[in-house]
């Protein structure tokens, strides 16, 4: 009895129930297909689409970063040409001029103007002819270029007499040149009165630090400093031209006569030809060293 043994397939009842039972949706129906389906995002991904998505992203972020930087350095060159364009703040009553061409120039320590062969120098210097600076305008335009008003010409009450402030500076320098050797070489009489040259030392001095030239000029402790270092120079003769093309024919006081008797109008109706007496000068002195070389030479 104990060594009975019982086939499953005799008694059918017996085997063990491998059915998958699952809860009805809504209660009463049976489940679908759809219900054994594995969630969406139970599913594995398409590794190649991901890796597209992953780039374009990247990609975006890139592109924005980029605009975003070209925008900002757009912005800061616009707001600097908005700056450039603003119109630099000018006094209503400075004079509006023309603007003169420029050249390159080597500037000598030493020129055949500053020889100690004072029979050639001083013919250079008196041959400088400050006058041709005296010019004569219109008086609408003048004023029209906020020009100050002044003296009249004597032979033309429609246009005024003006005096282009380079000639008065060379005309500054060659009395200060003049008063300095008399009293060195102690004349008995100035030509022109020493205070005269007081007030053009100061004029100069004044000028040098409305200019504030910061050009750099090599030194070699040998008294040359910037001996031939370029400069960048307006054109002085398109400066003679234009008091040319518009001359007062002024002339300064002869040197033989008493200049508090020269009266005013004896000045004028003195044509100068378009001569003023400047030269560039010729380069003088043992230095060897001055030459600049500038890599192209």
């Amino acid at each position: 009895m104990f060594g009975i043994k019982f086939s499953s397939s005799k008694f059918p009842y017996m085997e063990r129930d491998k059915t998958v039972y699952a809860p009805l949706r809504d209660g009463t129906s049976s489940p679908s297909e759809k219900d054994y389906e594995e969630p969406l995002y139970m599913r594995p991904r398409n590794r190649k689409n991901s890796t597209w998505f992953s780039c374009a992203v990247i990609c975006l972020l890139l592109l924005t970063n980029i605009l975003t930087i070209a925008g900002l350095f757009a912005t800061k060159y616009l707001l600097v040409q908005l700056d450039a364009a603003q119109p630099e703040y000018t006094p209503t009553s400075a004079a509006r001029v023309d603007t003169l061409p420029t050249k390159w120039k080597r500037l000598s320590w030493w020129t055949d103007y500053s020889e100690k062969n004072f029979t050639e120098t001083d013919a250079l210097w008196d041959d400088i002819n400050p006058a041709h600076g005296f010019i004569a305008m219109d008086r609408a335009w003048a004023k029209g270029q906020h020009w100050p008003d002044s003296m009249h010409l004597p032979s033309d009450d429609s246009k005024n007499v003006y005096l282009l402030e380079a000639y008065h500076l060379i005309h500054c320098v060659t009395i200060i040149r003049k008063t300095f050797w008399e009293a060195i070489h102690r004349a008995d009489k100035y030509t022109f009165r020493p205070p005269h040259a007081g007030h053009c030392i100061d004029m100069m001095r004044q000028y040098v630090m409305c200019k504030a030239d910061n050009t750099p000029l090599y030194l070699f402790g040998d008294d040359t400093a910037g001996d031939e270092q370029y400069r960048k120079c307006n054109d002085w003769d398109a400066l003679r031209d234009y008091a040319s093309e518009h001359s007062a024919c002024y002339r300064d006081t002869p040197p033989d006569v008493d200049p508090d008797t020269f009266p005013l109008g004896a000045h004028f109706g003195h044509c100068d030809g378009g001569y003023d007496g400047m030269k560039e000068g010729e380069r003088r002195g043992p230095w060897e060293h001055g030459v600049v070389f500038d890599g192209s030479q």
